[in-house]
């Protein structure tokens, strides 16, 4: 990406503003009528995407508060002319260049799966050497996430020197990103031991969350391992987590038997096998417990329900029983 002294929004005029926003490492550079666009929510869809491929979607002034995801004005201050060259590309427009295809997938609010389709389409070795080039070559922490996030979905072990590499040079403000690229690159034993060293700098309050988001990709029941002398409170997302990594029914009756948290752990990760509890992302995978004993799963949920019978583990309980054709197997 050159360094040029055009508008960064239309390309075509000079630079006559740095409008810094809400970040003053990287401000907007523009002309003086794509600044008065800019601060007037009434961008044309092309000055939008171009903004956004150096920005991201997700800052100040772009996101979508103010723009769908095609740059098209959604709440303007002035009248937003838009003919055929004011467009933004579409993905059939640019899915056969690589770095046009990379432009395209830093204006999504998510890495969408038909451009993960189109991005393997192209050389491995070559959409590596692109994606390393603007990681580098950013300070904005969105690109880089989103550069991190190709490793994860489309480059897998292909990046795997260059994931130990940035292990070696961690950046604590990327630790999700860097772990969902850690997950598709790295030998189990190895991510996972990188994760969960990281993790032990996260404080109590941050672990549940910060857990989900940077293991639950990996999908080992070596993370259950990891979980139980780990996890010293309740919170909902050590279920979710637990709920995506094989759960067997002996570690839940396990579980179970060990008490709070680790029971309103295993009473979550149940009842997160059920299809339409609420959490789409642990429903893609269409969890189970495993190695089920079905005819002792009433007696013990109930042998439970006898020591902790508290609203929350009645409803679960309810729940997990009335579902159990769903849940083990």
């Amino acid at each position: 990406m050159l360094i040029t002294d055009l508008c960064e929004a239309c390309k075509i005029n000079k630079i006559n503003v740095a409008e810094t926003s809400d970040d003053p490492d990287q401000p907007y550079k523009l002309c003086n009528q794509c600044h008065d666009r800019l601060l007037k929510y009434s961008l044309r869809p092309i000055e939008w995407y171009n903004l956004a491929v150096i920005h991201s979607p997700n800052k100040f002034l772009l996101h979508d508060d103010f723009y769908e995801e095609n740059g098209e004005a959604c709440q303007p201050e002035e009248d937003v002319i838009v003919t055929k060259k004011d467009k933004s590309p579409t993905l059939k427009n640019v899915r056969k260049d690589l770095e046009s295809l990379l432009d395209f997938s830093i204006t999504r609010w998510f890495l969408e799966d038909d451009v993960v389709k189109e991005l393997k389409k192209h050389d491995n070795l070559m959409t590596l050497r692109s994606v390393k080039s603007r990681f580098y070559g950013t300070e904005n922490y969105e690109i880089k996430s989103r550069m991190l996030e190709i490793v994860a979905d489309v480059l897998g072990t292909s990046a795997s020197e260059w994931i130990r590499e940035l292990w070696k040079n961690y950046d604590e403000e990327l630790l999700y990103p860097i772990s969902w690229a850690t997950a598709s690159s790295l030998p189990i034993e190895e991510g996972l031991h990188n994760v969960f060293e990281k993790l032990k700098l996260v404080s109590e309050k941050e672990l549940p969350i910060a857990s989900f988001t940077c293991l639950n990709r990996f999908r080992s029941s070596v993370i259950l391992d990891w979980i139980e002398p780990t996890c010293t409170m309740f919170n909902d997302n050590w279920g979710r987590l637990a709920a995506v990594c094989f759960p067997t029914w002996e570690r839940m009756k396990s579980w179970l038997n060990k008490g709070r948290p680790l029971s309103l752990i295993a009473l979550d990760t149940m009842a997160n096998c059920v299809k339409g509890y609420g959490d789409y992302y642990v429903e893609q995978f269409s969890p189970k417990i495993i190695g089920t004993d079905k005819k002792e799963v009433e007696q013990v949920l109930n042998v439970y329900y006898q020591k902790d019978g508290v609203p929350r583990v009645k409803m679960k309980v309810a729940r997990i029983v009335e579902n159990r054709k769903k849940i083990f197997e």
